[in-house]
Parts: C-alpha cells; sequence; structure tokens
C-alpha cells in the first residue's frame, strides 16, 4: 500500500522541507525582538534606580521602536543587495552589540544607545524572516509559518517578563541584557553557518541602500514618538503632523526612486494597498489598550500591574491560538477570516472604551482577548495576499514592509493616545477622576480608523491575488 502524501499546506509537509532548520534559526531571531520588550519592560525600574534617567524611560521604548522601523524599512533592499546570511548575521550581531551596550551603560544616555542598537538589529531580523519565508516555503505553507511566529511572540509575552524579574530579583539587571548579548552572538554564528550565502541578484541588488529616504522616515517616526509624550495639545499636534508630513515627504520620494523600499503596487488600486492599509489602520487602533490599559485599570479600579500584565499577555495569546486554529483556511474560509477578524478587532475596542473604565478587570480582559483574537484570525493571510499580490522580484520587499507597516501604526496609535490622554489631563498628575474621564474617548476616538481597516480588509478579500501556492519555491 503506497503512503500517503502529506497536502502540501500540512504541517508535515512543513516538517519536511529542508529549509525547516533555518525557519527555525529565524524563530529564535524572532524571540530576541519579542522577548526584548517584555524584558526590558520588566527591568526598567532597576535600571532607573541604578542609573537614573527617569524621565527617559518611555524612550527605551521609543528609540527601540524608532529603529525597528527604519531597519524594517531597509531590509528587503538590503537581503537583495547582499545574502539572506549576511544581512541577517550582521543584524544578529548589532542587536547583541547593543545589548551587550546596554549591559555596560553608566547612564540614561548610553542605555538609550545600546537600545537603538538592539531595536535596528531586532526589527531587521523580523522583516527579513518575512522575506525568507517568501523564498524558502510555496505561499501555500506561509499562514502556518506565520502562525508560528505568532507562536513566538505569545511565548515571549509569559517569558519575557519572567526573565526579567528573575534576574532583577538576583540583584543583576545588567545580567538579563548579557544573557541576551550572548543570545544574539550565539544566533549570529548559527546564522553565518547554516543559511545559504547567495547574494541579490538584479538592478536592484546592485543599487545603493536609500540613506536619505530611510532617515527621513527616522525623523518622521521621531516626530511622531514625541507627541505622544509633549503634554500640551497644540504642541503636540505640531509634532505629529511633522512627523506625518516627513513620511509623506519619504513616501513622495519613494515612489520616484528607482530602487523603492515599498513595493509599486503599493499605490495604486489593488490587493498590496488594501492590505497595507488594513494592516496600518488596525494596529493603530489597538495601541491605546497597550499604552493606557494598565494605568487606566490602576487608577479606576487599582488593578494590581501583575494582573494587567496577565491580561496583556492573554491578548497575545489570543492572536497566537486563532492564528494557528485558522492557519489551514482557504478560499473562501481564509477570505471570511479576514473580514471576521477586522470586525472582531472593531468590537473588542468599542468594547474597551466602556470596560476599561466602567466594566473592571473582567471586562477589560475580555475585550482584550477579542482584539487579540481578531488579529490572530486576519494577520496571516492579509499578509499572505499581500506578498501574492506584489509585483514580480518585489515580493521580498512587500515581505519586509509588513512588519515595519504595523510598528509603524503602532507608533502612530501610541502618540495619538497620549495626545488624547494629556488633553484629558492624563499625564501630569493622574486621578481616578480624570483617568475616568478620559478612559472612553482614549478607546472610542479610534473607532473610525478601525473601521477604515475594516474597510481595508472588505476592499482587500475582493481583490484576489495569485491563488495560494502558485508562487515559486526553492527546495
Amino acid at each position: 500500500m503506497t503512503p500517503a502524501i502529506p497536502a502540501e499546506d500540512s504541517w508535515a509537509a512543513i516538517l519536511r522541507q529542508r529549509h525547516f532548520p533555518a525557519f527555525a534559526l529565524l524563530c529564535l531571531g524572532v524571540w530576541l525582538h519579542a522577548a526584548d520588550t517584555m524584558l526590558t519592560a520588566t527591568a526598567i525600574p532597576a535600571v532607573v534606580a541604578d542609573i537614573g534617567g527617569g524621565a527617559y524611560i518611555a524612550w527605551t521604548l521609543a528609540v527601540y521602536v524608532l529603529a525597528s522601523i527604519v531597519a524594517g524599512a531597509g531590509a528587503g533592499l538590503a537581503a537583495r543587495r547582499y545574502s539572506m546570511r549576511a544581512a541577517l548575521s550582521a543584524a544578529a550581531g548589532l542587536y547583541g552589540l547593543g545589548c551587550a551596550i546596554s549591559a555596560l551603560a553608566p547612564d540614561m544616555a548610553v542605555m538609550l544607545a545600546g537600545r537603538a542598537c538592539q531595536g535596528f538589529g531586532g526589527g531587521a531580523i523580523v522583516a527579513l524572516t518575512y522575506v525568507a519565508l517568501t523564498g524558502l516555503f510555496p505561499a501555500a505553507q506561509w499562514p502556518k509559518l506565520y502562525a508560528c511566529i505568532s507562536a513566538i511572540w505569545g511565548v515571549a509575552s509569559l517569558c519575557g517578563p519572567l526573565i526579567g524579574g528573575a534576574f532583577v530579583e538576583a540583584g543583576s539587571w545588567r545580567g538579563a541584557f548579557w544573557a541576551f548579548a550572548g543570545q544574539g552572538l550565539l544566533l549570529m554564528a548559527a546564522f553565518l553557518l547554516r543559511l545559504p550565502g547567495q547574494a541579490g541578484t538584479g538592478a536592484e541588488a546592485a543599487g545603493p541602500l536609500p540613506f536619505g529616504r530611510l532617515g527621513i522616515v527616522a525623523l518622521g517616526v521621531l516626530g511622531i514618538a514625541a507627541a505622544g509624550v509633549i503634554a500640551a495639545p497644540l504642541a503636540a499636534l505640531a509634532a505629529g503632523g511633522g512627523g506625518l508630513a516627513l513620511l509623506g515627504v519619504a513616501v513622495g520620494l519613494d515612489r520616484r526612486a528607482p530602487v523603492a523600499v515599498l513595493p509599486r503596487a503599493t499605490f495604486r488600486a489593488g490587493p498590496v494597498g488594501a492590505g497595507y492599509l488594513t494592516i496600518a489602520m488596525l494596529s493603530l487602533a489597538t495601541m491605546p489598550f497597550t499604552v493606557y490599559g494598565p494605568i487606566l485599570l490602576d487608577l479606576i479600579h487599582g488593578t494590581r500591574p501583575l494582573v494587567v500584565g496577565y491580561v496583556i499577555a492573554a491578548e497575545s495569546l489570543a492572536w497566537t491560538a486563532t492564528a494557528i486554529a485558522v492557519s489551514g483556511c482557504r478560499g473562501r474560509a481564509e477570505r471570511r477570516a479576514i473580514l471576521a477578524g477586522a470586525v472582531v478587532i472593531t468590537i473588542g475596542i468599542a468594547g474597551l472604551g466602556w470596560g476599561v473604565p466602567f466594566g473592571g478587570i473582567g471586562a477589560a480582559a475580555f475585550f482584550a482577548v477579542l482584539q487579540g483574537g481578531g488579529a490572530g484570525l486576519a494577520w496571516s493571510f492579509v499578509t499572505r495576499r499581500i506578498v501574492q499580490a506584489a509585483g514580480p522580484g518585489e515580493q521580498g520587499i512587500a515581505a519586509a514592509a509588513v512588519p515595519t507597516v504595523q510598528l509603524l501604526g503602532y507608533a502612530l496609535g501610541a502618540a495619538g493616545a497620549g495626545i488624547v490622554a494629556n488633553s484629558f489631563g492624563l499625564g501630569a498628575r493622574p486621578t481616578a477622576a480624570t483617568a475616568l474621564a478620559a478612559g472612553p474617548f482614549v478607546f472610542w476616538l479610534f473607532l473610525p480608523l478601525a473601521l477604515v481597516g475594516a474597510a481595508a480588509a472588505r476592499r482587500l478579500i475582493r481583490q484576489d491575488p495569485a491563488a495560494p501556492g502558485a508562487a515559486t519555491a526553492r527546495e
């Protein structure tokens, strides 16, 4: 009797791929990036107690995200110009160096320099992971592989704080950064030994990296990040508007450049633009809970930080669970998952506007899980449709842009939530009264953007890209 041959998109077929060990290495890189933020958030009180710089706590995250966005924007072109092995090895080495700088930091300025290196290296690793998947695996397998990446984020949301807390409890926050520096350097060595080293080909591979455009993107994101921490509403709007204007300039230059950071199809009516708009708007609209959920629940309901941390982790785990559950969907089921995910996210945001200020921790947890679960339903399939619909030779940069657009949405959402919260007096000396007044608006003012994302998702599913599995896979 002839043994059954596994379907192309089955887990058995994925595990039999000769490139699966390389994917496992890439997952370790995603782990470093995902766990880093959670670990640092746990360790930062001990860092400030040791080296000072409490006024710059927010910038330990902002600098990391800024560097990740810039790195992600250039990652696709770097993979073309050099090789996947060279690009990933350099990114892992830079991440490890950044962790070492943070571990040695005598003050907050050096700490922020280390965080910038960590963000640049980690952001590049994640973006290059998406690029590698498009070249090493057939399109039919991408949703399951994206679900694996989501699972890494879910595990990191639980383990990152535990690792950071363990080092802090042992009296050595520097040890946490040294531990991740070691992981980064080991990963660099593994990339050098295990990944293919062929260089990029084509005109794009020969062109220079667009440092000018990436610099404008960095300044734009910096302005947006500053808007979230400036107390005066008009000044915050000016900073945010200036940042958006700079991003617009960068996009305009990119559209006319011979070597583009974004796929050409991004600015035409079609799946690529609709997919990026879906990711950007839904990422933006879901960020207020991550930024202001903890402080609102603390001020209004007296919820302990540990409990809030578990609620945020539950949101991440819901994303992981639903992504894995629907990863085998195809055709009509895939289209339904995309639209259902966008709708569920919107319902979660609307519910948080009531649940956080008035419903208490149980209601907040329920709607946070809806928010995360909705993302898990849609994200993998939105990503696959974007990459499949990209023009010839642009699937790599299309894939690299997905986590970059997502991070940019998070940065815009954090800044927007900060402007709303500060306008209600939640920035200087927040009280239960100001938290209760601001609570609904911190979430409900983002509902129109979530609806834009849902509309873009609907447009995306009505414009089918190439059939799943049509992309060429190199085995």
